[in-house]
């Protein structure tokens, strides 16, 4: 009889430790256990990014935000965790997609963003699945006074320039409106195979800025 009370002593513990568990770490556990969910609610130019809006994020591991124009992936922003706090379910996030220097709260995949491109389309990623896409028109002006965002430049012409005008002597390549910090590069292809990538010396130019 002891025995048996003591066993039912301890059942009724056990029952009141669960019981003071706060709800709250049984909620967090059956979020994350129906999966990643969130949505876009918007996006819009504010004083130096992008902002995206998102909205009843849960995740388990990893959120992103990749910036489309059009056909085309611009960057993708992913969220530093660490800075937030750990994963979870959040009712409200904004994802900064900068167009000068990256936010701490979300790292960017290498960009150049630039005056003529303007992004339309954002894409949610959570956990590794798609979860939302969201197509918007930025005021193009606007966006092009941007800090950051660098003139539209083009190829504008290809040739063959000759020495004396019988040896073969360069392929070459005209560039307009070119603004730069970093580099310069000009891949050269045949079909698919590329041939030779010339890289301009910014010390014989000069430095970096628009030419």
């Amino acid at each position: 009889m002891n025995v048996r009370k003591r066993g039912l002593a301890l059942l009724m513990c056990i029952c009141m430790v669960f019981t003071l568990l706060p709800f709250s770490a049984f909620a967090d556990e059956t979020t994350l256990a129906a999966g990643p969910s969130g949505s876009i609610e918007s996006a819009v130019i504010t004083q130096n990014a992008v902002s995206v809006e998102l909205q009843n994020v849960t995740f388990a591991k990893s959120v992103e935000v990749e910036l489309y124009s059009g056909g085309t992936l611009l960057t993708t922003a992913t969220l530093n965790t660490d800075k937030l706090g750990g994963a979870g379910s959040y009712p409200y996030l904004t994802c900064c997609i900068a167009t000068q220097t990256a936010d701490e709260y979300w790292p960017l995949t290498p960009w150049t963003p630039r005056d003529n491109v303007v992004p339309d389309k954002a894409v949610l990623v959570v956990d590794g699945r798609k979860l939302a896409e969201k197509t918007f028109a930025l005021n193009a002006e606007d966006w092009a006074n941007l800090p950051g965002t660098v003139l539209p430049c083009s190829i504008e012409r290809v040739g063959i320039t000759h020495d004396n005008g019988v040896l073969k002597n360069a392929v070459s390549v005209d560039l307009k409106n070119v603004t730069f910090k970093t580099s310069v590069q000009v891949q050269l292809y045949s079909g698919e195979t590329l041939l030779t990538t010339a890289t301009l010396n910014t010390d014989k130019l000069g430095g970096a800025g628009s030419y």
